[in-house]
């Protein structure tokens, strides 16, 4: 699912090399009701309202159970996350179905060429 035009900020960004890392929430609309899905959009490091490069699909989609039932299904919203800046690991908190909160994790250097590769 590419991310959609309505969606929100999310957790903070995270400085790279590349630039700030930032994670977000996108809506689409399906024809069983809204899917809120976690994408990812590079800014620039000196000018970050300069967009380097926006990911073209969703990085995380609800798929769990977790994420499909709740008081809001369908819903993956990320609000937190924290780096290891010696291992570039990323750890993202995230909203499922506005009942639960979860957590994954990434590496930061992945991410960054991923949305680089895919951009929007």
């Amino acid at each position: 699912m590419v991310p959609g035009h309505e969606g929100g900020r999310g957790a903070s960004p995270i400085e790279t090399s590349e630039g700030w890392l930032l994670f977000y929430h996108a809506v689409t609309t399906t024809c069983n009701g809204y899917v809120y899905s976690m994408s990812a959009v590079l800014l620039d490091r000196d000018q970050p309202w300069k967009v380097i490069a926006r990911c073209n699909q969703a990085l995380l989609n609800p798929e769990a159970p977790y994420e499909l039932s709740g008081f809001v299904p369908g819903r993956v919203l990320p609000v937190g996350c924290l780096c290891d800046a010696p291992t570039g690991r990323i750890a993202i908190y995230y909203g499922a179905a506005d009942t639960f909160t979860a957590m994954c994790f990434c590496q930061a250097d992945e991410i960054v060429d991923f949305v680089k590769a895919n951009p929007l």
